[in-house]
């Protein structure tokens, strides 16, 4: 599924990128009911009827991240990013990468690695197992070179600040089911809490995404 055109036409403007990664303090202009925009819904199919689901607010101040179960005409919301209780901690590194590649099977202009990395690894959390070398060449290919005269612009660097749960105790458990979940004792926090819906014995909805992975490898010819 193409993007929005509303959104592909801002991938290149730095001021979209600052407002989506809230990297900027410029108040949002006041709206009437009447004329507040609307938001952004952007998926990226894996296969199967399966799709990865952004939500993002017309002001930039909040982003959902759903799950697309076929048959079903309900998002199942499985993280949230905002800057007032935020749970954005949802996806492993292997994860978002395998759905990076389906969805660029799918759809080729979405390149990989390219908009599905670039957009939803706000949701990824990575602990000791990850390989950051080599992930972060990745993501700075996602985000791609800055236009001329940009003032910021989104780095690996920047994103593995806010996605690195090493050194914190955040680890990714795996269950005899299969399921992933991720969770951070008490003791070991410090200086990054972990805010995830998907942590061990949570309402996640742990057989679906197993599903959409699953799906996700068939398209991508190889798991994750």
């Amino acid at each position: 599924m193409p993007l929005p055109s509303d959104l592909q036409s801002r991938l290149d403007d730095p001021a979209f990128w600052a407002a989506y990664l809230f990297q900027t303090d410029d108040d949002v202009d006041d709206f009437d009911d009447d004329d507040e925009p609307g938001s952004i819904v952007v998926e990226f199919p894996v296969g199967g009827g399966y799709a990865v689901v952004l939500d993002i607010d017309g002001c930039f101040d909040m982003v959902d991240l759903g799950l697309r179960v076929p048959g079903e005409t309900e998002i199942l919301e499985i993280g949230w990013d905002d800057q007032a209780h935020w749970h954005p901690d949802t996806l492993r590194w292997a994860e978002l990468e395998l759905i990076g590649r389906a969805a660029a099977v799918l759809d080729p202009s979405l390149a990989h690695p390219g908009p599905v990395l670039a957009l939803a690894g706000r949701f990824v959390v990575l602990d000791a197992r990850d390989d950051v070398a080599a992930i972060a060449p990745v993501m700075a290919a996602a985000f791609g070179p800055p236009p001329p005269g940009a003032e910021w612009w989104p780095t690996a660097d920047g994103w593995l600040r806010k996605a690195d749960g090493r050194g914190n105790g955040i680890t990714w458990q795996q269950d005899e089911n299969g399921d992933w979940a991720v969770d951070q004792p008490d003791a070991a926090v410090v200086d990054r809490d972990l805010y995830s819906v998907r942590r061990p014995g949570s309402k996640f909805p742990f057989t679906a995404w197993r599903a959409l992975l699953a799906a996700a490898e068939v398209t991508a010819g190889r798991p994750a």
